[in-house]
């Protein structure tokens, strides 16, 4: 067992050494950002009531916007989950009428019930008169043939793409095939929303989806950015109006981000965010050993 375990490592130094660089690269980062936002124990501490003016919570938006080079980023112990956070986002962003396009098939599976064609449920975006499509996968991965021609002809409000294969077979999107996909949504449409579902993807690569062009992006504290420390949670980040969008339906119209107090503190939120880099290079650093 030990000479197989020795083999393996020999075969994943290279590849390891490449995430490494992104972790280091990733952990330079989020301390440049840690540092410009002069970030302080001052700010674990934790509120009660309303929580205006809360500086754990609106620095934690800070260091995230910073990261994710977002002109804003709402960051809450309030969302359940992933899906929680991208339905605030689909919710607020679209209206009757409105076209919503799946660009690499068909999403995750909570996200049916959220969406409501495959899988129906109470207050669906197809119950709110929104109108979806999805563009199919060719040969397991993405066909910018069909998403040109698609996008082309719907003109959508916003496309969605899922970053994780989920439990999809085809492969996780990287940051360069994200590119490539919105670059060509741009070009046909160039009104149309880019929404990034980026739940698994946070600090795989050295950049992330809105470097890429995506217009907004959502995932899950309990995931990646919260290096396995922070207990709940999700965030949202992007464009400034159209996060401004989400957090009036998170919270209530002329609310916004102004509002939320969490009894708790921030630290393992800050903690978790800190570790990430780190923690995530080593979650893929397994999952190469495992595969050798």
């Amino acid at each position: 067992m030990e000479e197989l375990k020795a083999e393996a490592l020999r075969e994943c130094a290279a590849q390891f050494a490449r995430i490494d660089a992104v972790s280091l690269k990733n952990t330079e980062k989020v301390l440049a950002a840690y540092k410009e936002a002069r970030v302080s124990a001052f700010h674990f501490a934790g509120t009660s009531g309303y929580g205006y003016n809360d500086p754990g919570r609106e620095k934690l938006d800070e260091v995230f916007a910073r990261v994710f080079k977002a002109e804003k980023a709402v960051v809450r112990p309030h969302f359940v989950s992933g899906t929680h956070a991208l339905a605030t986002v689909l919710c607020a962003l679209l209206e009757t009428g409105d076209m919503l396009v799946s660009l690499v098939g068909a999403p995750y599976d909570t996200m049916q019930g959220v969406i409501g064609y495959a899988r129906d449920s109470r207050n669906s975006l197809k119950k709110k008169g929104v109108l979806y499509r999805e563009v199919p996968l060719r040969d397991n991965t993405y066909d910018l043939q069909a998403i040109r021609k698609i996008v082309l002809k719907e003109r959508p409000k916003m496309v969605l793409l899922q970053r994780s294969r989920g439990y999809s077979t085809r492969p996780s999107l990287r940051i360069e095939d994200i590119r490539e996909i919105l670059a060509v949504v741009k070009e046909v449409s160039p009104e149309t929303i880019c929404f990034v579902d980026n739940c698994y993807g946070e600090f795989a690569a050295g950049e992330e989806p809105i470097e890429a062009g995506a217009h907004i992006i959502a995932g899950s504290l309990i995931k990646n950015p919260g290096g396995g420390i922070a207990p709940t949670g999700g965030y949202i980040a992007g464009r400034a109006d159209l996060v401004e969008k989400a957090a009036d339906y998170l919270t209530a119209p002329g609310l916004g981000d102004e509002l939320g107090s969490y009894a708790s503190g921030y630290r393992l939120f800050f903690q978790g965010f800190f570790m990430a880099p780190h923690v995530t290079a080593q979650a893929i650093k397994g999952a190469v050993f495992a595969a050798a």
